[in-house]
């Protein structure tokens, strides 16, 4: 390693040091990586999302040809307002082994420990490449990983064999993650006095029966299933999270908003949870509701949506990172990655990082020293790995 290329934990610092909340603006951080790169010969892509604000970050390290195995990672983190930290969230604190800033475990801890190996890559001779790729507006429902994928299929010369998706896990391997699709209702009705109901379409009211009926296709997963084992909970999950609607008590509401979600096991696409939910409200509400009010509504804006990650299939790939990963059961999570869109692509993906994510999103969220050195020892034997030729694919 360049005695001047810096560390894992100096690394760490440099990326919490910029403040890139999700939906805001990334190019300080990814055009200091490209500079640092720049600096030891290795070609850095960017990507642009339409803004111009901001923009993913591509490398290879070795050969340019051949399928390899590809790191992802993503550059944006959730927001510390009104957050109770113990310290300034963006300045790296080192207390007790815990590096503690806003992205330490979700997940610039991964970035860093990739970056910290950067001139090892670099001087192996490696039998097949290793990429880097970080995105952005992951915390926004994978919003930056399509047009990743595309700039994959553009610039590399064969897509990886394999995906390693570093979201903090424990160092332990895990293949699976729920999907999710997230939606705003509106629905409109008809003001009125409040004692004259008849006269009127009570908007709060058409949504609560909405709402009762996204919690009856609740209950109906957790009794009936279908039931997958190693999720927490083990089906498809319905929740609403935040309902206005309504002023002053005497008035019929005319308005009433809501905003719900399905986080659905793999193979199940969202959009099928969404239909059942538009369904009930054309057939058995609507109809009702324009008998008083021709000019009532019920309608639907995504606000987020990704796919599941379903396991990649066993092979060399899968094997791999298995033998490298710490020792134990795979795991499934409930919480979504850029996986899902990636292996989408085609591209089998698994998820091993640094870190704990019951401490990410939260204040003082932090990674440890042991965990960034285990890490850097898992990256060790997949240099190791490409210089000795193992796998990636079966014969």
């Amino acid at each position: 390693m360049s005695a001047s290329w810096p560390g894992a934990e100096e690394w760490l610092a440099r990326l919490v040091g910029f403040p890139t909340v999700a939906g805001g603006p990334n190019l300080d951080l990814v055009t200091h990586v490209q500079d640092a790169l720049d600096g030891l010969g290795v070609p850095v892509s960017l990507g642009y999302d339409p803004t111009g604000t901001k923009a993913d970050l591509l490398f290879t390290l070795g050969r340019q040809d051949g399928p390899g195995v590809l790191l992802s990672a993503h550059s944006d983190v959730v927001p510390v307002a009104g957050q109770a930290w113990a310290s300034d969230p963006f300045t790296l604190v080192e207390r007790d082994g815990r590096l503690i800033g806003r992205g330490a475990c979700d997940m610039k801890g991964f970035i860093a420990c990739v970056l910290a190996k950067v001139p090892a890559m670099q001087a192996a001779a490696l039998h097949w490449p290793i990429h880097m790729a970080i995105s952005y507006d992951e915390e926004l429902g994978c919003k930056g990983a399509p047009a990743l994928v595309e700039r994959l299929r553009a610039e590399l010369h064969d897509l990886p064999a394999g995906c390693i998706v570093g979201e903090p896990t424990g160092m332990h391997l895990v293949d699976a993650h729920k999907g999710k699709g997230g939606w705003r209702c509106t629905v409109i009705g008809r003001a009125g006095h409040s004692a004259l109901t008849h006269q009127g379409v009570n908007a709060v009211i058409a949504a609560a029966e909405l709402i009762q009926h996204i919690q009856g296709l609740h209950r109906h997963c957790r009794e009936a299933g279908p039931f997958e084992e190693g999720f927490e909970p083990p089906h498809t999950t319905a929740s609403v999270g935040r309902i206005e609607g309504g002023g002053q008590l005497n008035i019929i509401p005319e308005r009433c908003e809501f905003a719900f979600e399905f986080r659905t096991l793999p193979g199940q696409r969202p959009a099928e949870w969404l239909a059942r939910v538009e369904d009930y409200a054309r057939r058995q509400m609507l109809p009702g509701m324009r008998a008083i009010a021709p000019e009532a509504s019920v309608s639907f804006s995504e606000l987020i949506s990704y796919p599941g990650l379903a396991p990649a299939p066993d092979g060399p790939f899968r094997r791999l990172v298995a033998e490298l990963a710490e020792p134990g059961d795979v795991g499934k999570v409930a919480y979504g990655t850029d996986g899902g869109v990636i292996a989408k692509a085609g591209i089998p993906t698994l998820i091993c990082g640094p870190g704990d994510m019951s401490v990410a999103h939260k204040p003082n969220e932090h990674v440890t020293q042991a965990q960034l050195v285990r890490c850097q020892d898992f990256l060790d034997g997949l240099i190791a790995a490409s210089i000795r030729g193992v796998p990636l694919q079966p014969d």
